[in-house]
């Protein structure tokens, strides 16, 4: 208490002088209409502008549990669509059943750990054998095409992603259907080649690459990315430079694709293809 005496007496002036200058301030804007409109205009505009800042500020800290909201969303609606596909289907076939099962299924998942400036990256997901999730699931984003569960545990998963030298996936040319696999050459994250294209096909740039669907991994038409270039590799097939469609760098939630008919297609083809 003695402190604060102190402390006033020590700037009593400077103190008296600031009530003066509210006091003074206080009686023009109460006796003059043309400064009380201007005053409560800025102070309009003041106190609205504050409330906006503090607005983004509290928006700010809620981004994580928004995008998770969104996220779970995205999900839902997915699995919906794949039903909806399904019973519309069956529908037309004349065959509707209530308990039918679609074809592929989405569990969400976020990235916890990434690398980018390897030659064999690997992402870790925080689901595993907990969520259904097993190893050789396919891996998207809303961009487009992420990569393959390759080990997991039973609350991560390990992916390799299309940046990694190891990945190989059948993707195609969307407008006419020509496919090829995809791999990535290990310098730039961004770009990757479709290779075994015949030399004779119409590719252009900005062409559409998306999923073959020739494998038990990915449904058919994922976007993978866009042709970027197109060149001679030998007499026989282009080499196409294809931008990826998913930035790894700004990667963050995902969804892994769940084949429900995996297995009994899997065995199906292990006695036919027996030798």
């Amino acid at each position: 208490m003695k402190e604060i005496i102190k402390l006033i007496l020590k700037y009593h002036f400077t103190i008296i002088f600031i009530l003066l200058e509210i006091v003074s301030f206080s009686l023009i804007i109460r006796h003059n209409e043309y400064q009380r409109a201007i005053f409560s205009e800025s102070a309009s505009i003041l106190f609205g502008n504050i409330s906006a800042i503090a607005t983004d500020v509290k928006n700010y800290f809620r981004l994580k549990e928004t995008n998770e909201s969104l996220a779970n969303e995205n999900i839902l609606l997915k699995n919906r669509l794949e039903q909806y596909e399904l019973s519309r289907d069956t529908i037309v076939q004349g065959t509707f059943m209530q308990d039918s099962i679609p074809v592929y299924e989405y569990i969400g998942a976020k990235l916890v750990n990434a690398t980018f400036n390897r030659t064999k990256n690997y992402l870790t997901l925080d689901r595993g054998l907990k969520n259904g999730i097993w190893k050789e699931m396919g891996v998207c984003s809303p961009d487009g095409i992420v990569g393959l569960v390759q080990d997991l545990s039973g609350q991560f998963a390990i992916v390799i992603p299309l940046i990694n030298v190891d990945s190989r996936i059948s993707a195609k040319i969307k407008k006419n259907s020509y496919y090829g696999s995809l791999q990535w050459d290990g310098v730039d994250y961004r770009y990757s080649y479709l290779n075994d294209i015949p030399y004779h096909v119409e590719v252009n740039e900005g062409d559409t690459i998306v999923t073959s669907g020739l494998s038990k991994i990915f449904p058919e038409g994922i976007t993978v990315g866009y042709v970027e270039s197109v060149d001679k590799e030998t007499a026989n097939f282009l080499k196409i430079k294809v931008r990826l469609a998913v930035d790894f760098k700004r990667l963050d939630y995902v969804y892994v694709i769940l084949n429900n008919k995996k297995n009994e297609q899997t065995g199906l083809e292990a006695i036919n293809y027996h030798e």
